[in-house]
């Protein structure tokens, strides 16, 4: 078998299991070192209207950062589940910031239409996912307490949303 070859197949067995969501983030860190009990760095991004966003605008919320891209199948999957608990939860100090990594606006908001997402939707400026939080996959989530540090780094589908948030509430 050429090294092309074996080199494409692993690319499709580690997308693969993304997209089954069978992929964590075992050690609950990224590789920026970010993981549970740090403090989630502050950012600044725009919505789609053009309003600027920053995390610390949260702060006293517990905070799931989703980052997704409309092209990526688990993240197609897993928004629906945000909306559901995000109407659930939002009244009870929960806001989710879901930060697009696409290269251009009009897909997102179509997207944003399609799923009519309920809370702010970011436009990533290529550092926020890189070089601030790691991100190396999607989607990659975490989740944020009330003072700012991190509870949990999900990279892939999170299932599991709603317990964990039940634990930081």
């Amino acid at each position: 078998m050429s090294k092309n070859i074996a080199y494409g197949l692993g690319i499709l067995l580690v997308a693969l299991l993304l997209y089954l969501g069978l992929v964590t983030n075992s050690n609950n860190t990224t590789p920026t070192g970010l993981g549970s009990g740090k403090l989630a760095p502050d950012f600044k991004l725009k919505t789609l209207d053009g309003k600027e966003v920053s995390l610390s605008d949260y702060r006293g919320k517990v905070v799931l950062i989703n980052f997704w891209a409309s092209w990526c199948p688990p993240c197609r999957e897993e928004m629906p589940l945000f909306v559901n608990v995000y109407k659930k939860y939002k009244g009870k100090g929960f806001e989710i910031l879901a930060i697009s990594t696409d290269s251009s606006i009009d897909p997102v908001r179509k997207f944003v239409k399609e799923f009519k997402l309920p809370f702010p939707v970011l436009m990533d400026d290529g550092k926020v996912s890189t070089e601030l939080y790691g991100v190396q996959g999607l989607p990659t989530s975490f989740l944020i307490d009330r003072e700012g540090k991190i509870v949990k780094v999900r990279l892939g589908k999170y299932k599991e949303i709603e317990s964990d948030l039940k634990k930081v509430l």
